[in-house]
């Protein structure tokens, strides 16, 4: 069933929905630089402002990714166009349980400062490529199509038929995932993030970002690893 999970695989856009946490940060700047207590504490709630707002962006932005799937009528022989939409409700309990976690704000100099924080997000292709979810999701949709789906029998289906196998097998799979994530039944995977802000008159604005560590779990090893079995 991974292979089948594999073959059928749709990239999931993100929603605009999660937890900031910005509590209990350290506030640090660079041994010569002459900048009070004070200011460097106003300044950094507007740096949190300008943080939140990069975050929030970022998420609508690939919000905004569309796919298009094509199919052929079988009676015109006409090309139709379906706009593929993600499971909204998918992906905003995906980002209820994301956790942004702001650890050091760090004035490099008066126009300058760097922003160490922690993204921690449910891993669902851990779920997904678990031999637990995988056996339940073949039952199911076994029991759905009133047949067991694996390569030989994904080759030898009509598009048609294809087409009726992704829809039950995205759904029962959203399903199931929304499940666990409303009952906590997954793992965080964490990553290690430092951006980069940069006053331009008196206004902090996002230069850079770049992954400091990362613990998630690589969806393309997992599918060169499991491609072959």
């Amino acid at each position: 069933m991974k292979k089948v999970m594999i073959l059928f695989l749709v990239i999931f856009s993100l929603s605009f929905s999660f937890e900031l946490k910005k509590e209990n940060f350290k506030i640090t700047k660079n041994k010569s630089l002459k900048l009070s207590e004070e200011e460097m504490k106003n300044q950094s709630e507007k740096v949190v402002e300008v943080f939140n707002k990069e975050i929030s962006d970022k998420i609508e932005s690939k919000n905004k990714v569309i796919k298009y799937s094509e199919n052929t009528n079988l009676e015109t022989g006409k090309k139709n166009f379906k706009v593929n939409m993600p499971n909204v409700l998918m992906n905003n309990k995906v980002y209820e349980k994301t956790i942004y976690e702001i650890e050091n704000i760090n004035f490099i100099s008066k126009n300058k400062v760097e922003i160490i924080y922690i993204e921690k997000s449910p891993n669902i292709f851990e779920i997904m490529f678990s031999e637990e979810f995988n056996k339940k999701l073949e039952d199911k949709v076994s029991k759905e199509l009133g047949y067991k789906l694996d390569k030989e029998k994904i080759q030898k289906l009509s598009n048609e038929e294809k087409l009726k196998a992704n829809v039950i097998i995205m759904s029962e799979s959203q399903n199931e995932m929304i499940k666990r994530l409303d009952n906590n039944q997954f793992e965080y995977e964490t990553e290690k993030r430092k951006m980069i802000l940069e006053k331009n008159q008196k206004k902090w604005e996002y230069k850079d970002e770049e992954t400091l560590e990362s613990d998630g779990f690589d969806i393309f090893d997992s599918m060169f690893e499991n491609f072959g079995k």
